[in-house]
This record gives structure tokens, sequence and C-alpha cells, in this order.
């Protein structure tokens, strides 16, 4: 099981006497070139370990969007894609509270994430059956859609007791079978998987399940998030991303985000 262990940095994007992953080195300029408030020398080191992680445990190639809020720089620096940052760069739609070290907060009623990402036209590791979709909440709330897209519950995860709305490739009728609960303000770490045509994975935390789970199509939006049709949500995000199945990373995956947020 890997963990993130972090050193001391130096000035200039040097950590423990050697220079940032070249990944994290792109997510930094690119805040610079923006005019973004990066965050504090000590949290850079912690995002580097954590893109440190992600690659020894065969996670990051595997993302084609990972965006991490909980951070102590700006809320402008939260919106950007750290698999590829001068891409799918989020657009924050009627102001979802931004707290430092916590993420955004929707309002429950008209404040969401757009990521202006597209699987279905943009998506290279998401495809219709090797799929992921994961998001990490500090709050919950009863019902609440965390994810999804404009026009219908489509690609979308629900904080709920053995909900049917747990989609994945699967077209507005398609359910997991059985259905998914996630009923539970001790599960941060809800993800949806797609590991063939008919099989779906539901992981909170470290517990998984399968489930038949057919799929149709990769449904042509944008993915958002805290909004899921006319469904808005009133809880935190904290992290977000999409990419190939993570079935087997789960354990590793969940840590290494689990551990970077507890520490904070």
């Amino acid at each position: 099981m890997l963990g993130i262990t972090t050193t001391n940095a130096r000035v200039g994007g040097f950590r423990g006497g050697k220079k940032f992953n070249a990944e994290y080195t792109a997510i930094l300029a690119r805040a610079t070139a923006l005019g973004y408030t990066k965050p504090s020398t000590s949290q850079q080191v912690k995002q580097n370990d954590l893109i440190t992680t992600f690659k020894t445990a065969n996670i990051w190639s595997k993302m084609d969007i990972f965006y991490m809020f909980a951070n102590d720089g700006s809320k402008e620096f939260a919106t950007l894609n750290w698999q590829n940052p001068n891409v799918h760069q989020c657009t924050l739609i009627n102001s979802p509270t931004f707290t430092s070290n916590d993420g955004f907060l929707g309002n429950g009623t008209s404040s969401y994430i757009d990521t202006n990402f597209n699987p279905a036209s943009s998506g290279v590791n998401y495809t219709l059956n090797d799929a992921s979709i994961f998001i990490y909440n500090k709050t919950y709330l009863l019902n609440a859609f965390i994810t999804g897209v404009d026009t219908g519950s489509f690609n979308c995860l629900r904080m709920s007791p053995a909900s049917g709305n747990q989609r994945i490739n699967m077209g507005l009728g398609g359910i997991f079978a059985p259905t998914v609960d996630f009923d539970s303000a001790t599960f941060k770490w809800r993800k949806l998987s797609r590991t063939n045509a008919t099989t779906g994975i539901a992981s909170k935390n470290t517990t998984q399940t399968t489930h038949t789970a057919a799929s149709i199509s990769i449904e042509s939006q944008n993915q958002l998030i805290l909004k899921s049709a006319a469904s808005f949500a009133g809880v935190n995000v904290a992290a977000f991303g999409m990419g190939a199945n993570l079935v087997s990373e789960n354990t590793d995956h969940y840590n290494a985000i689990n551990n970077y947020i507890t520490t904070l």
C-alpha cells in the first residue's frame, strides 16, 4: 500500500534537493502565467508528492482529468486540471463557495462546477467499457446528486441508499444491479468504474462491490460537479476526476487523496 511522504521544500520548486515532477511544475507554471495565487510552499511539496504517489501506483497515466480543489492557494488555482493544466479548466457557475483547504461548496439551488470536459469527444483513457468517475466529499447530504450533466441523470453519482441513479455510460434508464448504497457520511470517496460492457464497480472508500451494469453510450455533454439535470448539491467537493477504470488501484487511489486532504 502506498502513502505520501513529504520532505522539506526549497525555494524555486525544489524538494529535498530534487526538482518537482515535470507534471507538477507544469501546473505551477500555468498558474503563474494566469496570475493565480499558488499554494504555500509546504503544500506544494504535498501536492508534488501526491503526483509522485499516483505515478508510482500507475494511477496518473490513467486519468484524463483530475482536480484537487482542496488547497491553500486561490479558488482560481483550484480550477486547474492537474492532468493537463492547459485544457479542461473548470468554470465556476453561480459562485460555489471556495474555502481554503476544503474545496468548493454548492448552495443546493444554483451553483455548480463545469469541468469543460466532454468524455465523448475528449476522453482518451475514459472509454465506453473502461472508465471511472470519482469524487471526494468532506460533507454529506442525503439524496444529493453530486455529479452529472445538464439534461438528465447520466454519468452521475448520488449520496443515497440503494439508489438506481448511480450511472456510468449507461443511458438514462440504466441501473446498477443490485443498486448502489452510497448513504453514509463516513464515505468521503465515491467512485463508479466500468471494467467491461456488462460490469460496474462501486467504490466507497476502500470497499468495492461488483454489479451488473450494461453500457450503452458515453453521453456527449460536459461533466458537471454539484449538479445533475435540475438537481443541485449543497455539499463540499474536495477532489474529482475521470479516466480509465482504477479498480485494482482503488486502495492506493483513495489512500493517496485521503492522506493528502486529512493532513491539510
